[in-house]
């Protein structure tokens, strides 16, 4: 399972490289607040609400260490699980699927990437299908090293255009 897992990673990868040379295009991550201004940044903010290309998205709460309810369900040993209540909102005028594998990823201090995992007590999952001006929010659960500091969650969603949202976790 693990090396199919992979094996479609490398491929959408693949894809998704081909895709951001072949576009040339890049967003830019902007910071909107409430009464519709923007401001460009490299990293966010907990709470912020980042727009990039046709989508806004928000943390709204991190849980770290984030302890399952369920206790068959433990990170391995020198690990822990960090829970990400996010949201995100289809700015376009089409619906467009959202993917918390494809367009999501957690780094660490030592720019490390760490993947998606499963602990059961997600309250929803941050996909599917988004209609135009619609949010879906869920949960996404990483497993980290116990010594992974300075966390950050890199948000892209669009495989035909480059940048990338970082939004700062601690």
């Amino acid at each position: 399972m693990s090396k199919l897992r992979n094996a479609a990673i490398a491929v959408m990868a693949c894809l998704a490289l081909g895709a951001t040379i072949a576009s040339g295009s890049e967003d830019k991550a902007t910071k909107v607040d409430g009464n519709g201004s923007t401001q460009q940044g490299d990293t966010f903010k907990v709470g912020d609400t980042v727009k990039l290309g046709d989508w806004k998205v928000k943390v709204n709460k991190v849980t770290d260490p984030y302890v399952p309810s369920n206790e068959f369900v433990t990170p391995s040993p020198g690990n822990r699980y960090v829970l990400v209540d996010t949201e995100v909102t289809n700015d376009s005028k089409k619906s467009q699927t959202v993917s918390s594998m494809m367009c999501f990823d957690l780094r660490d201090d030592s720019n490390r990437k760490h993947d998606i995992t499963i602990t059961g007590d997600e309250t929803s999952s941050l996909d599917g299908e988004v209609a135009p001006g619609g949010t879906l929010r869920g949960d996404l659960a990483f497993e980290v090293p116990d010594s992974a500091k300075n966390l950050q969650l890199q948000f892209k969603c669009d495989l035909f255009g480059s940048g990338s949202a970082v939004i700062d976790l601690s």
